[in-house]
């Protein structure tokens, strides 16, 4: 009788202790690939969401932590024209400002986070300034690249 009062306590114990949802983080594996082609897939195993974008040759990433974009934005430390966003985070209307002209005219293109381009327009420059009004977005974080034929800058913008 005792052994089956020990093994009842253990069993329902094991019960409420084994589907225990613990606040850890999932362990990632991972790693890079380039084809003869010149395409880089980058890939995780263990991430619960998926995210993708591209640059220059295709690349095709997985996981949280495979985002290209930090690198691609660093690349914005070489250029001799500063840019400066503002408000970040928006509403309604976003402006860019830069140090130096860079012509009359800007291509703007907007990615969503799973590198998707959502919106894209062609920018009048004045006074070294331009707005554009980006309230057809959805309240999130965005990749934005403005680029003419002497300029390319990269930013990550936030819509309240």
């Amino acid at each position: 009788m005792r052994i089956k009062i020990l093994l009842a306590i253990g069993f329902f114990s094991s019960c409420s202790f084994g589907q225990t949802l613990h606040h850890q983080m999932i362990s990632t594996q991972g790693g890079n690939a380039t084809t003869p082609s010149g395409t880089t897939v980058k890939y995780s195993v263990g991430q619960q969401s998926v995210t993708g974008t591209k640059t220059g040759n295709v690349i095709v990433q997985q996981g949280f932590q495979q985002s290209n974009w930090d690198k691609i934005i660093a690349t914005n430390n070489v250029l001799l024209v500063n840019t400066t966003t503002y408000p970040n985070p928006y509403i309604d209307v976003i402006n860019f400002q830069f140090s130096q002209s860079i012509g009359e005219n800007v291509s703007l293109l907007v990615y969503d986070v799973l590198g998707r381009q959502v919106y894209s327009n062609t920018l009048q420059i004045f006074d070294n300034k331009t707005s554009v009004n980006l309230q057809v977005l959805q309240s999130a974080e965005y990749f934005v690249q403005l680029s003419n034929n002497i300029f390319t800058y990269h930013t990550k913008i936030i819509k309240n």
